[in-house]
């Protein structure tokens, strides 16, 4: 289980635990919000209980909104010019902002962080998957390839089938702990295969052989999302170019054209909010097609 704080948690986990009152309340609270809590936590492999997780997120967020109520108040004095009761609404939007915007991404966090560990899983699995084939197929046990898999460098996977391991050494049957892996993994790729090799293993076939049609098909889904998203980068592309070239210079040109007609001018306040609007845009799109690269072997 994980033992740091998760990311841009600017509140101890450990010093949640100790809690106690109205903002431990509160926390109760927003776990009941997000009911799934529990499970993602579980599969994110963050050791806290949701009610804790949430309260941590609570102060979490009420620091982030305290610390953009300055910078509000500085975007705001440097717009107006001045501290008057424009500067004072702005200060409020931004702290405001910050607090629903950190809040909300601390409560789903354990859901990302979840489905990150599932795709580092599936980038490392088909050569696992390989190498239980080979061993399998060579006569050695599946609990003894299980093992030899987790002491091996196969990332996420590794870990994964080390539990594994540890249940089967206290006592567990190989298909009673391959099941808790299936329930525990956030991969559906990984569910699915753990799932052929104990429908396998009940029914008295052959383990090499579904593994082997397993293998075939984890080759031919990454070929197609490799296809897919070669084919969506060239979108991406051409929309990023437009965000990041076009539309900034073609809006100050208007802007500049505008105010010459209207007799009035374009500040500078205007041309630095126009260029921090489009680096957040530009950041944002950069992070969507980040997150968008098919987890492929390495």
């Amino acid at each position: 289980m994980q033992k740091q704080n998760p990311t841009l948690m600017l509140f101890s986990l450990e010093e949640a635990r100790k809690i106690t009152g109205p903002l431990h309340s509160a926390g109760v609270f927003l776990s009941k919000l997000v009911y799934s809590m529990k499970y993602d936590l579980q599969k994110a492999e963050i050791d806290i209980d949701p009610e804790r997780y949430c309260t941590a997120s609570f102060l979490s967020a009420m620091i982030y909104g305290i610390m953009f109520l300055f910078v509000g108040m500085a975007f705001g004095a440097i717009i107006n010019k001045a501290i008057n009761e424009t500067t004072i609404i702005v200060m409020i939007i931004f702290g405001i902002m910050a607090f629903m915007g950190s809040l909300i991404f601390h409560l789903f966090y354990p859901r990302i962080a979840s489905k990150q560990i599932a795709g580092l899983v599936e980038q490392d699995l088909l050569f696992a998957l390989r190498t239980m084939l080979i061993q399998l197929s060579s006569g050695v046990s599946l609990f003894d390839t299980l093992k030899s898999i987790s002491r091996s460098s196969y990332g996420q996977v590794s870990a994964e089938f080390e539990l594994v391991v540890k249940d089967v050494n206290s006592g567990m049957s190989e298909s009673n702990a391959l099941e808790k892996l299936a329930f525990r993994t956030r991969s559906d790729v990984l569910k699915k295969t753990i799932w052929q090799i104990i429908t396998t293993m009940k029914s008295g076939g052959s383990i090499t052989t579904a593994l082997n049609s397993q293998v075939d098909t984890l080759v031919e889904q990454q070929k197609e999302s490799i296809k897919r998203y070669s084919a969506e980068l060239n979108l991406w592309t051409l929309v990023y170019l437009i965000i990041a070239a076009a539309l900034p210079s073609l809006g100050v040109t208007f802007l500049v054209i505008a105010s010459s007609i209207g007799s009035s001018g374009i500040g500078p306040e205007a041309v630095i909010l126009i260029a921090f609007m489009a680096f957040c845009v530009q950041a944002a799109m950069i992070f969507l097609i980040r997150i968008k690269v098919p987890r492929v072997m390495k």
